[in-house]
């Protein structure tokens, strides 16, 4: 008898501490679950997450990270006896088979936090008899070489909590946005109970069931003596406090996209090393804006009787560095409509916001901020017939400074310039070639002269960091997505010609543009006193508004930021009537605000040798010693690398010192609104003067013509009309071009140069002339 029970005794020590040695341990126990890669903002505040295949997971916890209340819940819920048993709880497997026998099949597990590790870290076994001795004796390989904490570590590290969470950590943040310090026993239960059943005890769709195991959980707590009255008590009425599925570590993710699609060599090497990834955004920056865009959006909506269904994009760039600070897509990228759509990469009609290069383009050759500009009528060759661009408020201006057209964003002045410096082709290369806007067609003939009118597509993230360039006075640097990575290497730009930070406008031209943009009282015609465009320190500004009003543009800066905005819909569907002060203004004035609450604005020293002289406003010169012009007939003006305006002479002005203007403004001249009856005068020759009713109305007085060979005959047929005559009384003529006449209609065949064309009413002998410049696009 002595001999049998010591041979049972002898067989259970075999196969408590001989037997288990020949189960070898999982290769994989104690190692970390996939965490994939952690982005992080400039002061490492986790942005997001970048999932490892289907895992959600965090950095793993050291067992002192581990709150005593999570690991007293684990486990009540779990294994009670854990600190008392080797592996096995024979306890609970005498309990098992007990239940077992009364209700005819298991009911009750009794596998213990060992097995369950070993489980968690093996390879997929089917869970059968022969699974569970295995697990068994592998458990007590376990328990004979490691102890306790480092076992229960493991388990919590890689404890499945549903939602693809693994790891008390990753759940911790994932469903209460907290670390695992700041868990409250309350939370720590709830989180304990999960992995019981994690897709049916999912507490975002079935909360009423993860209540009930946790209120379970916390029964058992004060069962076993882990807690007392006063905490159960406590713990039964505290609410959970989960965050929105969505709003998990995933923080904004319209610019996360972005860097993934374009930092991919950064990133494989972050996965790689297992580093952090050091982004260039600031969260809380990042989530005020986010919070104005939303609030502003609200308040549009109801102020201009809109759908509340608008959306807004806005990207902030720090100018020294071409960092991003922020880049929100949309409204929000959950909770609204086509929210995932990226309204800051998605290209849009520019709108104005294009003209600031335009004219960059001109300062940096010949002209200054007093250059005067023909705001009169102007004519194209269309396919539908004749075009004559206008201003936004539908009225010609006359003679305007370049700071004037440009402050107040005056179309027609825009386009002439252009014209006069090059063409589109030199805008569109500038664009393209120098500021590496990606939207636009490959050839300028795509837009013509309209380019300079915001007549191309562009993003807004690309056409900010172009006002950057000007903010840095002229100088472009890449964005960068990552911070603390040297930009001539960026993986961003590899590849790209011109990629490195280079000169692209002469620096007192851009330092001109800016003193436009943020001159206040240069836009009050357009914009008044009172605008959003007018903040507490010196900023400057641009809105734009495309045709129809689908788009809404506002793009400016300091010397130390660059914000641009747009408003719109992704369906391209009109706003009523909201332009780009209305609509983005005044998102721009709040991040603006916000960006310098903490930061003083600052503004650009003079350049070196520059000088304020006094101008008359309507030629542009300077006027004459004695000749004493009211103040609001001049302005000072700033120059630059010594270009000064020329001094007027006595043949500028009539007898009562009006400004004389050259025949080109004659045709405007007689417009009832012109503004300038009493400043300015426009001479007209004696026989003209007779004969001021019967006038040439096409083409008008200086009239620019382009003959498009994309056109039927390369559109070089212009119509022929008068007024104050019959049609039928005339004869055209001109010395340079042919005229075509049929059913009673004229044309001019066109041709380039600078031609005459002459109107002779046959019945009165009265005739008329108009002068016109034909040019090829």
């Amino acid at each position: 008898m002595l001999g049998l029970a010591l041979s049972g005794l002898a067989a259970v020590l075999a196969g408590l501490y001989l037997v288990p040695w020949f189960f070898p341990l999982p290769e994989t126990l104690g190692t970390a679950a996939p965490s994939g890669i952690l982005f992080v903002d400039r002061e490492d505040r986790p942005v997001r997450r970048l999932l490892d295949g289907e895992l959600r997971a965090d950095e793993p916890a050291t067992y002192d990270e581990f709150p005593g209340n999570l690991v007293l819940a684990t486990l009540a819920a779990e294994d009670s006896r854990y600190f008392s048993h080797g592996g096995i709880d024979f306890l609970g497997v005498m309990r098992a088979v007990r239940d077992a026998l009364l209700h005819r099949e298991f009911v009750s597990g009794a596998s213990t936090i060992t097995q369950q590790t070993i489980k968690l870290y093996g390879p997929p076994r089917r869970r059968d008899f022969r699974t569970k001795i295995i697990e068994a004796f592998t458990a007590r390989h376990l328990e004979m070489t490691t102890d306790k904490e480092t076992i229960l570590t493991a388990y919590l590290n890689h404890l499945p909590y549903g939602n693809q969470f693994t790891g008390a950590r990753a759940a911790a943040r994932g469903y209460f946005g907290k670390p695992l310090g700041d868990l409250s026993l309350a939370e720590s239960a709830l989180l304990a109970g999960l992995p019981n059943k994690p897709t049916k005890l999912n507490p975002w769709k079935n909360l009423e069931g993860a209540r009930q195991r946790q209120l379970w959980i916390l029964g058992r707590m004060r069962e076993e003596g882990y807690i007392d009255e006063a905490q159960f008590a406590a713990a039964l009425i505290e609410e959970p406090k989960l965050i929105a599925g969505h709003e998990r570590s995933f923080h904004a993710p319209h610019f996360t996209e972005l860097l993934l699609e374009r930092e991919g060599p950064a990133i494989e090497a972050a996965k790689a090393s297992g580093s952090v990834v050091r982004t260039t955004l600031d969260l809380r920056l990042q989530h005020a804006v986010e919070n104005l865009v939303s609030a502003e959006l609200a308040r549009l909506s109801h102020q201009a009787g809109e759908e509340n269904d608008l959306q807004a994009a806005v990207v902030v760039i720090e100018n020294a560095s071409g960092e991003i600070l922020a880049l929100s897509g949309s409204r929000s990228f959950f909770g609204s409509a086509a929210g995932q759509v990226n309204g800051a990469w998605r290209p849009r009609s520019a709108g104005s916001t294009l003209k600031p290069f335009t004219y960059a383009l001109a300062l940096q050759r010949d002209a200054t901020a007093a250059t005067i500009l023909a705001d009169t009528p102007i004519e194209y060759i269309t396919p539908t017939g004749t075009y004559q661009p206008v201003n936004f408020s539908r009225r010609f201006l006359g003679p305007v400074s370049i700071r004037h057209a440009l402050a107040n964003s005056l179309n027609v002045p825009a386009v002439k310039l252009l014209d006069e410096i090059g063409g589109p082709t030199r805008l569109h290369d500038c664009l393209v070639k120098d500021l590496h806007f990606t939207s636009l067609a490959p050839a300028a003939t795509e837009y013509g002269l309209g380019l300079t009118l915001g007549n191309a597509e562009v993003r807004l993230l690309e056409l900010t960091n172009g006002y950057a360039t000007l903010a840095r006075l002229g100088e472009w640097k890449p964005v960068r997505f990552l911070h603390g990575l040297d930009p001539v290497a960026s993986p961003t730009q590899q590849g790209q010609a011109g990629a490195d930070s280079r000169r692209v406008f002469d620096a007192d031209a851009a330092w001109l543009i800016g003193d436009i943009l943020s001159d206040e009282r240069a836009r009050a015609l357009a914009f008044g006193l009172n605008s959003p465009l007018n903040l507490p320190f010196r900023v400057a500004a641009k809105t734009g508004t495309s045709t129809d009003f689908r788009d809404s543009w506002t793009i400016g800066y300091t010397p130390d930021f660059t914000v641009g905005v747009w408003v719109g819909r992704f369906d391209n569907r009109p706003l009523n009537r909201v332009s780009g002060a209305m609509g983005a203004a005044p998102i721009f004035h709040q991040v603006m605000v916000r960006l310098h609450r903490d930061r003083e604005a600052s503004w650009y020293e003079r350049p070196e040798g520059a000088i304020e002289v006094v101008v008359d406003r309507i030629s542009g010169k300077r006027p004459p010693e004695g000749l004493a012009l009211p103040d609001s007939r001049i302005r000072k003006e700033w120059f630059v690398r010594g270009r000064i305006p020329s001094l007027a002479s006595a043949a500028d002005y009539d007898g009562q010192s009006r400004t004389r203007l050259p025949l080109t403004y004659a045709t405007w001249w007689r417009d009832p609104s012109n503004p300038l009856k009493t400043d300015a005068i426009v001479e007209v020759p004696v026989e003209s003067a007779s004969v001021a009713n019967f006038r040439i109305v096409s083409p008008l007085e200086g009239t620019v013509a382009f003959i498009d060979p994309d056109l039927p005959a390369s559109g070089a047929r212009f119509p022929l009309e008068v007024a104050g005559s019959g049609r039928e009384e005339i004869e055209w003529s001109s010395e340079s071009l042919s005229v075509e006449s049929e059913d009673g209609k004229s044309w001019l065949v066109l041709k380039p140069g600078e031609h005459e064309v002459v109107a002779l009413d046959r019945k009165s002998g009265r005739s008329v002339k108009s002068r016109l410049k034909v040019e090829a696009l």
